[in-house]
């Protein structure tokens, strides 16, 4: 994830020093952009080879779920911006976990993945101004919250994301559009609490916890 960063960030760069030479047409709209987003989100991760045949399927429910957030930015030419990206992730599942030989319990798991973070982006668009094309990458923080109604499960690390976005300009202000997105984070420390106490586990390099998913959004942006 951190070279799918990094590369974006240069590609980023590399476009917009092209599009400066150009002289590419000054884009309407103002220079703060607000993007209100909210859509579905997959986890990526394989399952843990220590999860049992029997769970696998409970599992797989929580990799799928839902995601919204708010993307500030603030562009300092015409395609260059900088701002502020917060981000969660959510899923819940309910059903018969095995949690013993021969023991079954019906639990209910609840998700959430929080990432907040610095952002750098360009933007280009058609020549009518109708279309425009966003990209932006952020690095932050990255916390993760679980809790099955026993234990409370909970980590934080550095996140990064990539934002692949497109808006349909309504108004100069006002845009509707959809954007595709890459977060991801690795947890190496997770805490278990539960009604005996606190436990933090570290995890060694082949039991890190991968959060990489991939987002699905639609919303408004608003131009001022």
């Amino acid at each position: 994830m951190k070279k799918l960063f990094f590369a974006l960030l240069v590609a980023c760069a590399m476009n917009a020093s092209a599009q400066e030479e150009t002289k590419t047409k000054k884009l309407e709209g103002g220079k703060f952009r607000i993007a209100l987003n909210g859509g579905f989100s997959r986890l990526l991760a394989k399952t843990a080879e220590s999860v049992g045949a029997e769970n696998k399927d409970y599992v797989s429910a929580l990799k799928s779920g839902i995601n919204y957030g708010v993307d500030g930015a603030y562009f300092v030419s015409n395609i260059i911006g900088v701002g502020l990206k917060f981000n969660q992730f959510r899923s819940s599942h309910e059903g018969l976990l095995t949690v013993g030989p021969g023991a079954n319990a019906n639990i209910k798991t609840d998700q959430v993945h929080t990432f907040i973070g610095p952002t750098f982006g360009t933007k280009f668009g058609s020549a009518d101004n109708k279309h425009l094309f966003v990209f932006t990458s952020a690095l932050g923080y990255m916390g993760f919250w679980s809790h099955n109604g026993f234990v409370k499960t909970t980590g934080d690390t550095v996140g990064s994301a990539l934002d692949l976005g497109y808006d349909y300009n309504i108004t100069k202000q006002f845009a509707i559009g959809t954007q595709i997105s890459f977060v991801g984070g690795t947890l190496s420390n997770i805490t278990y609490t539960s009604a005996n106490g606190s436990v933090n586990e570290k995890l060694d390099k082949n039991n890190r916890e991968s959060m990489a998913r991939m987002d699905i959004s639609f919303g408004a942006r608003f131009s001022f």
